[in-house]
């Protein structure tokens, strides 16, 4: 007796047989390469979105002074990090500097200005500077007093 060959089981065949086949021949084109150098950024002095400057007030409610608040969020080395204080006419009327290190990760920092400055009313800013990089730049009004 003689087998009948079957046309449409060989052709189910051949389609699983290429449904198998067919991923592992189309995968690069499925699975980007991977680079072989991983880049990676370099190291940065980030503050964090939430420091401010703000004029504190005393019990009597005049301007006593002003505080600078700031969080960093990235320090990747110990450095000297300056606090310049400009007036509204634009001059430089203050400045210090504070040696900070990575432990002060995630640290809120305070500056205050000078005791000695006499805060008119206008707007006046801090600049904040790590060696010859400008940080960040923050700025409050101070109000003239009330009559």
């Amino acid at each position: 007796m003689r087998r009948r060959f079957r046309a449409p089981a060989f052709a189910v065949w051949l389609a699983g047989l290429a449904l198998v086949g067919s991923p592992a021949g189309c995968t690069p084109l499925f699975v980007p390469p991977v680079p072989t150098d991983v880049l990676t950024p370099a190291p940065a002095w980030r503050v964090a979105g939430n420091a401010e400057l703000r004029v504190v007030r005393d019990g009597a409610g005049r301007v006593a002074w002003l505080r600078l608040r700031l969080r960093f969020d990235e320090v990747p080395e110990s450095a000297w990090m300056a606090v310049q204080w400009f007036g509204p006419a634009g001059g430089e009327r203050a400045s210090d500097a504070r040696w900070v290190t990575p432990a002060a990760v995630g640290w809120t920092l305070a500056w205050d200005s000078p005791p000695d400055l006499e805060l008119t009313p206008g707007r006046w800013r801090a600049v904040v500077s790590v060696g010859d990089r400008l940080l960040r730049q923050f700025d409050a009004e101070v109000l003239a007093p009330a009559p």
